[in-house]
């Protein structure tokens, strides 16, 4: 059994956590992870874009001026494609950019990104913020201790707001929860560079693109023993 870092609510490590060797020495597959985080991209699409063209335009029923004798070049309408307020030739239409993907690969494929998270030291796991009520300043402290303390983010952009002035913009980290923690989900929500996610419902492309995981040891449990079944 391959083994990830337990941090505490102060950022210091408290221990190690284990994980099945199936993720943690699995050969990643890239081309599924892009087809997966495609899929997604993909079907989060509206597709309702839309242009007029010459028939829709309001307007234009009447010649502009006669065909001949006026020396310049006939004109049918003034809704025509050359006209300024004319119609869009080749325009987009409404469309269906849905992409059919099973679930049981749209599964694998995220234990394909677990995998190669874990393989590039971007995981690490927390006992939980063990939080009374939601508290997005405790939830805050917490989560930036622990990010300092495994070293997930790099220093970003320096006029991006936070809630706190003082701090430099950072690049994102996603926070996996179980489903039964719902006091930290509600307070990690409002923190922008947190990307909160419940084991039960993960989401393909906030668990690829960030700086690196931070996993309750018992959401950790509930992936391990789910991507390990499919692999």
């Amino acid at each position: 059994m391959a083994s990830l870092k337990v941090y505490s609510n102060t950022g210091s490590a408290a221990g190690e956590a284990a994980i099945s060797d199936k993720i943690a020495s699995l050969k990643v597959n890239k081309h599924l992870i892009w087809e997966v985080v495609k899929a997604e991209q993909a079907n989060a699409r509206q597709g309702t874009h839309k242009t007029k063209t010459k028939a829709e335009v309001s307007g234009g029923g009447k010649k502009p001026w006669k065909q001949k004798g006026t020396g310049n070049a006939r004109q049918g309408s003034t809704r025509s494609p050359q006209w300024r307020h004319g119609g869009i030739v080749f325009g987009p239409l409404p469309r269906d950019y849905s992409d059919g993907i099973s679930r049981q690969k749209k599964q694998i494929g995220m234990a394909h990104i677990l995998a190669a998270k874990v393989q590039a030291n971007q995981v690490v796991v927390y006992d939980g913020l063990k939080l009374d009520k939601a508290s997005t300043k405790t939830a805050f402290q917490t989560v930036s201790k622990i990010t300092e303390g495994a070293k997930l983010q790099t220093v970003g952009r320096e006029k991006k707001k936070l809630r706190a002035n003082s701090n430099k913009a950072r690049h994102s980290v996603a926070v996996i929860m179980a489903s039964g923690e719902v006091k930290d989900a509600k307070s990690l929500r409002n923190i922008p560079w947190v990307k909160p996610l419940s084991s039960s419902r993960i989401a393909a492309n906030a668990l690829y693109y960030n700086q690196g995981l931070i996993i309750s040891k018992a959401a950790l449990e509930e992936l391990d023993k789910k991507f390990s079944a499919l692999l």
